[in-house]
């Protein structure tokens, strides 16, 4: 499938459902430098299949990224300038950014702000870096935090599944990604979820090829909105002392959760949640908030956040939210409790 995307006044031409060698067949790339960048793991993999591709005339290169989905970072931005220094700026380059949201942002912006006449596509190997590049914007990050942003989309973005290799955690992550648009765009979309993945089994065996269309399509709406959500509730586990406990992934599934169940409980909104975590049990999502981390220092956390600047989605129903809130201590403090509380009930 083909299309076209349309994001900040940009657009871009999004295929799916074919592969890479056959889209290049049908393409004609008329780079006389074709600059590859992908993290390790996936240079490892591709390599050799990737330089099969592309015409013997073409003077080819790559740049290896770590394999941190973080990689869009000061330090790497300055390994990749200095590599590309020397590089004959009279020729025409295609940048193939190949890999995870780190890599994919990397080769945006690279794209975007380097004098270099150059030709961007993206190949994303994964649906979490899928969503990156649908967002119109790339960012370097220092810390973790982002600090340099410009508004981009690549002229091409090709998904192919054939290429993808996450299954078990990697399969969950990037579930969370339809579940976040289900929240913010769509009940039916999340019923629909529900529906063809009620256990882990299902989930491991089944393709998300037929989830994409509409996720694309919410993305073209919401994109900032689905990717943002969370990320307030996320933040705050990284402002206490034990929040090392959790690793990234299960910071940004507590934080979608807990801002669902701080924005029923400020809208009253009808949500059967409880059931919403037991699914999520059953899929292997890790819902655990852990013990040796104290409400009081959570809230805190967020707070410090809140300070900072960050603001957090309040739905007034499931699929429907368009306000920006700074969450108060009271009402924080009551949504952790009651999550609590909900998993204790649930294990009994």
């Amino acid at each position: 499938m083909e299309f076209i995307y349309a994001k900040n006044h940009q657009k871009t031409t999004i295929t799916y459902g074919k592969t890479f060698a056959s889209q290049l067949r049908t393409t004609t790339v008329s780079a006389t430098h074709v600059f590859l960048i992908t993290n390790q793991r996936y240079y490892d993999l591709f390599a050799d299949k990737f330089i099969q591709f592309f015409d013997e005339g073409q003077e080819i290169d790559w740049f290896i990224c770590k394999n941190d989905a973080h990689c869009n970072n000061m330090n790497e931005l300055e390994g990749l300038l200095a590599f590309i220094a020397d590089f004959d700026q009279q020729q025409d380059f295609l940048f193939l950014g190949i890999g995870n949201e780190g890599v994919i942002q990397l080769t945006s912006f690279l794209h975007s702000t380097s004098v270099l006449t150059s030709t961007c596509w993206l190949l994303p190997l994964s649906v979490r870096s899928l969503s990156k590049s649908l967002l119109g914007a790339a960012e370097i990050e220092l810390n973790n935090h982002p600090v340099l942003k410009n508004t981009v989309l690549p002229e091409q973005i090709i998904y192919d599944h054939t290429l993808i290799t996450d299954h078990g955690d990697g399969k969950l992550v990037d579930f969370l990604i339809f579940i976040r648009c289900g929240i913010v765009r769509s009940h039916d979309y999340l019923r629909v979820l529900f529906k063809n993945y009620n256990d882990r089994s299902k989930l491991n065996q089944q393709s998300f090829a037929a989830l994409l269309n509409e996720m694309i399509h919410y993305y073209e709406i919401d994109g900032q909105k689905i990717d943002q959500f969370g990320t307030l509730f996320e933040h705050g586990f990284s402002e206490v002392a034990n929040g090392h406990l959790l690793s990234r992934n299960m910071k940004r599934l507590l934080g979608c959760l807990l801002q669902l169940l701080w924005a029923q409980e400020v809208n009253n909104f009808s949500f059967h949640y409880k059931n919403f975590v037991i699914w999520l049990i059953h899929l292997g999502f890790p819902v655990d908030f852990p013990e040796q981390i104290l409400t009081s220092d959570y809230v805190e956390g967020i707070l410090t956040c809140v300070d900072r600047g960050e603001r957090a989605l309040l739905l007034n129903e499931i699929g429907n939210g368009d306000q920006l809130q700074k969450p108060k201590a009271e009402d924080l403090l009551q949504t952790v409790e009651h999550y609590r509380r909900i998993l204790k009930e649930i294990r009994g």
